[in-house]
């Protein structure tokens, strides 16, 4: 896999920075070349997508942070599991939300390249995060914690070709050169 890192004007932007860098790694051993991970994407938003993969598999938008707890959905709302009163109180699913709408605002930004905008939006929870659902109450994103779960997921589509998923990585990363235009491309 190709580990894109955060351009120099990203940090001067003052974006938030990460203390390491979990599924790089795990990823990386797991992947081939014909994936790229790119940290920190700005995507037409004020905050930026912690992660993105590109590759034949299609293009999946990582949110990597989660508050360490037990959370439950149902009927319609999210519930968090308090330890001081061993129960289940109203719980403002933020990160879950932030998930779905990275995914969201990710597709628009493809959209609107003409670029295949299907993006699969992840929550990949550090330990200590348990999140649950009825069946019937999906929250609308993946929850994947184990990377080769991950990986085998990232991998299990075939949707993208080498052109598409080049033109995808020099879209989200500008320092990568843009993939040459075929003759046949070219001629249309």
């Amino acid at each position: 896999m190709v580990i894109h890192r955060p351009s120099s004007p990203s940090l001067r932007l003052a974006l938030p920075r990460t203390s390491g860098d979990r599924l790089g790694g795990p990823l990386g051993r797991r992947l081939d070349d014909r994936f790229h991970y790119l940290r920190l994407v700005l995507a037409g938003g004020r905050e930026p997508i912690e992660a993105v993969v590109v590759g034949p598999g299609g293009t999946w938008a990582l949110t990597l942070r989660a508050e360490p707890g037990r959370y439950r959905k149902r009927n319609g709302h999210w519930y968090r599991r308090s330890a001081a009163t061993d129960s289940w109180v109203p719980w403002d699913a933020d990160r879950i939300t932030a998930a779905r709408l990275a995914g969201r605002r990710l597709e628009m930004y493809l959209e609107r390249a003409t670029l295949p905008s299907a993006v699969t939006a992840c929550l990949v929870p550090p330990r200590g995060v348990e999140i649950e659902w009825d069946a019937a109450q999906r929250p609308g994103i993946q929850v994947i914690r184990d990377a080769d779960a991950l990986a085998a997921a990232i991998s299990a589509g075939g949707n993208l070709t080498k052109t598409q998923v080049d033109r995808i990585v020099a879209l989200l990363d500008p320092r990568q050169p843009l993939p040459r235009l075929t003759r046949t491309a070219r001629a249309s």
